[in-house]
């Protein structure tokens, strides 16, 4: 869903627009839970670490969900915290499209070449990355350490506090980029357009390592 909602060009736009519901508005789950989650992994309770936590999330997705908080060194934060049980939701969902995969390679020829099966694979793959935050903690580290171009903020990851469960950056306050674009004119949003061209360009061609999740969430 979150992979259509950016392909305007593969389905009818209202279901883009149905799908991009699930960027960042998806809905969230209790703070009780996240509270839970964050004392479980941290093995502390939330107050030795965090001197105020906001218990509405400011966006909440399909694995996880981003909450504001302020750490008792004094830095805000965002607090990154995964969905309780997506684990087995996920495993139930990857059967599921094997099969699926499965059954449309065996009993639809026009299928074939478009290799179902190793597509689902290859999903499955990177998103059993996705739910473990330690790989995203470390490719923040890398372009934090890399990424040098003006206009272009990477936030910082507090690894003393990020667990496969839970990720803690600094906060970057911002806005979604659909939300803003009456509010700029012409010469900004060339420059902006400029700025987001000229880093994917170093992270592919300079880097080899890229990000390949640039939605407007």
């Amino acid at each position: 869903g979150q992979l259509l909602a950016l392909r305007p060009d593969l389905i009818p736009n209202e279901y883009c627009k149905e799908f991009e519901k699930l960027l960042d508005s998806v809905k969230p789950f209790q703070f009780s839970s996240v509270k839970r989650i964050v004392e479980a992994e941290l093995g502390k309770p939330m107050s030795k670490v965090f001197s105020s936590f906001d218990k509405k999330p400011i966006a909440a997705a399909s694995v996880g969900q981003v909450h504001r908080a302020k750490l008792k060194t004094g830095q805000i934060v965002a607090v990154k915290v995964q969905r309780p049980g997506i684990e087995e939701i996920f495993e139930t969902d990857i059967d599921i499209l094997h099969y699926l995969a499965r059954q449309g390679d065996k009993h639809f020829k026009e299928l074939k070449p478009y290799r179902l099966i190793q597509i689902v694979k290859e999903f499955e793959e990177y998103t059993k990355k996705e739910l473990n935050y330690k790989v995203e903690a470390k490719n923040i580290e890398f372009f934090y350490q890399k990424e040098k171009l003006k206009g272009i903020k990477i936030p910082k990851v507090y690894w003393d506090h990020t667990t496969e469960k839970i990720l803690v950056m600094e906060f970057i306050d911002g806005k979604n980029v659909l939300e803003c674009l009456n509010e700029l004119n012409k010469k900004e949003k060339k420059n902006i357009s400029r700025k987001i061209v000229d880093s994917l360009a170093r992270q592919i061609l300079d880097y080899h390592m890229f990000h390949a999740d640039l939605h407007m969430g």
